[in-house]
């Protein structure tokens, strides 16, 4: 009698956490704003609920990059140097699930992969998307929102989602007035935008004293506010939240992009978007609340 044959394996299955998009267009949105357009069969079920995505893109130089494969342990398995792509944390601008389309804006602010990328891309080129994740923007009876130029995507991206009835103040900090942009948001949001006109980027005190100045409602009961942009300005104005203002933790969503003195790749290997224990302990609570596993927070 022959004995059965052993089936073969089949290739390793690609990591089941993104999505292989293509560009289909790109869109200058302001001078150092450019957008991304992607498309593709993937996009199909992909939600707006959070706006954290992951980007997956190949490195200067390699036309097709490696995608990570369905580890044993449900983790991503990365390609070996050089195919192995690179991975950079931005928000979903839009998404059109009619279309099949979806928006990333890139600020041209420095010489980094991420920049470099959003420059050369053109239609055709693949990218991964992972998520959408991360906290989202609480119920709250007065909102603040405080970031720099390249926080403008996200803010951009929460004025659209907040209900009509929306009050409070968004406080952009941007390089100059050709970079404001014509927003869609509550008219009881009231937006002030920040010139530099010179100011370093990361180096001045324009957004930290803008809301420090700012006056609070003394009605507000359930503020919360936002804040990201530069590393050491999102610090200091999550203490001021926390102890001036008095705002409990999940009051409050506080990230640094990028840290003034290094370039993307370096802050990107040493905090990759640091954000204090508070963010992750209450991340964590409010994805046990969803019943999503607390995994999904790191």
């Amino acid at each position: 009698m022959t004995a059965p044959s052993t089936p073969t394996a089949g290739p390793p299955a690609r990591y089941r956490g993104i999505r292989i998009l293509e560009v289909l267009r790109t869109e200058t949105v302001t001078p150092q704003m450019r957008r991304l357009i992607l498309g593709g069969e993937e996009i199909a079920g992909m939600r707006d609920d959070a706006m954290n995505i992951k980007i997956l893109f190949a490195p200067e130089g390699v036309a097709d990059p490696g995608w990570p494969l369905q580890g044993p342990n449900g983790k991503p398995v990365w390609p070996k140097d050089p195919l192995r792509p690179i991975v950079r944390t931005y928000t979903l601008r839009w998404l059109d699930a009619v279309r099949g389309e979806l928006a990333v804006d890139f600020v041209l602010h420095a010489d980094g992969e991420a920049t470099r990328f959003a420059r050369r891309a053109k239609p055709g080129d693949l990218v991964g998307v992972g998520g959408p994740g991360g906290r989202k923007v609480l119920p709250a009876d007065w909102y603040l929102f405080a970031g720099d130029h390249t926080a403008l995507p996200a803010i951009a991206h929460v004025l659209e989602k907040l209900p009509a009835d929306a009050v409070g103040h968004a406080l952009v900090e941007i390089p100059d007035a050709a970079e404001e942009q014509q927003l869609r948001k509550p008219d009881g949001i009231v937006l002030t935008w920040l010139h530099r006109d010179g100011l370093p980027p990361g180096r001045n005190t324009l957004l930290r004293d803008a809301v420090l100045a700012l006056p609070w409602p003394a009605a507000a009961q359930r503020p919360f506010a936002w804040v990201c942009g530069e590393s050491s300005t999102v610090r200091a104005l999550r203490a001021y939240a926390r102890e001036e203002r008095k705002l409990d933790r999940r009051q409050i969503h506080a990230i640094g992009y990028w840290r003034a003195g290094l370039n993307e790749n370096a802050y990107h290997d040493a905090y990759d978007n640091d954000r204090d224990e508070d963010y992750f302990k209450t991340w964590r609570e409010e994805l046990a609340e969803r019943g999503i596993p607390a995994e999904a927070a790191d």
